[in-house]
């Protein structure tokens, strides 16, 4: 079962088990709404470790990465392995043109389609 953390017309912010699910076309004109939801539920996350889902973001910005970029330094505060970053293709594009690929502590950094989730 999945627990809904933040939904608009264009986004939906999921939680199911020790994963945060990302889907639709971020934006700046929620990217704060999206931060705040992911940090709040990784303050309350009881596990040791968590893992990010953005297959499903179908329209990327700087504002996603701003987003991914919160909650990972939400994840070094409470000492959360990130156990895994899934990423669209648009994603994976955007990241590494900014050559951001460094960015993120990740043990495996997956490349999945939008289908795999």
């Amino acid at each position: 079962m999945s627990d809904t953390l933040y939904s608009d017309d264009s986004v939906a912010l999921k939680a199911r088990e020790d994963v945060l699910y990302l889907k639709g076309a971020p934006g700046f004109d929620n990217a704060s709404d999206l931060a705040t939801a992911g940090i709040n539920w990784l303050q309350q996350h009881k596990g040791s470790q968590v893992s990010f889902n953005l297959c499903g973001v179908s329209r990327t910005s700087s504002a996603t990465i701003s987003v991914l970029l919160e909650w990972l330094r939400m994840t070094q505060q409470k000492k959360l392995e990130v156990d895994r970053i899934t990423l669209s293709d648009s994603m994976r594009e955007l990241i590494e043109m900014a050559e951001l690929s460094d960015v993120f502590p990740a043990h495996e950094t997956s490349f999945a389609a939008p289908g795999d989730t």
